[in-house]
């Protein structure tokens, strides 16, 4: 099983979920946008796999919270991702200007998305991604 295929990205009007009902038909090509640093993050994304009880299945669809981080002393637009109250990754910094507008323009300092993480159950310690289902950027 592949971890994750690349897919071009569609330029659309920005849409997001904002309740934890996550459609159960659902396709990898729905979730495109890719969150980096999930290496750094590793431990907690093996416990969300361990706390779902879905280490063979290979994939958890959940909802991930956008987390402004004005504070971060490397990008003052960084956007923490947390899946589960657990940090699994930030928004790409070529990204996060653009989507700490939409945030503020919201009014608001987070952002719930559906999110899908994914790993190969072939592995005995498999690499963890993770990618929302958020379009227009």
């Amino acid at each position: 099983m592949k971890l994750f295929r690349n897919y071009l990205k569609k330029t659309t009007t920005p849409t997001t979920q904002t309740n934890s009902n996550i459609e159960e038909d659902v396709t990898d090509e729905e979730y495109t946008f890719d969150v980096v640093g999930e290496s750094f993050q590793r431990d907690h994304l093996v416990q969300i796999i361990k706390n779902t009880k879905s280490a063979d299945l290979g994939e958890i669809y959940t909802t991930a919270t956008l987390k402004l981080e004005p504070e971060n002393p490397f990008d003052s637009t960084a956007v923490m991702v947390v899946i589960q109250e657990l940090q699994v990754g930030y928004i790409p910094k070529s990204q996060s200007g653009m989507i700490t507008d939409y945030i503020k323009s919201l009014g608001n300092t987070t952002l719930d998305v559906p999110a899908r993480v994914g790993w190969d159950t072939d592995s005995p310690q498999p690499l963890v991604g993770v990618r929302l289902k958020l379009e227009g950027f």
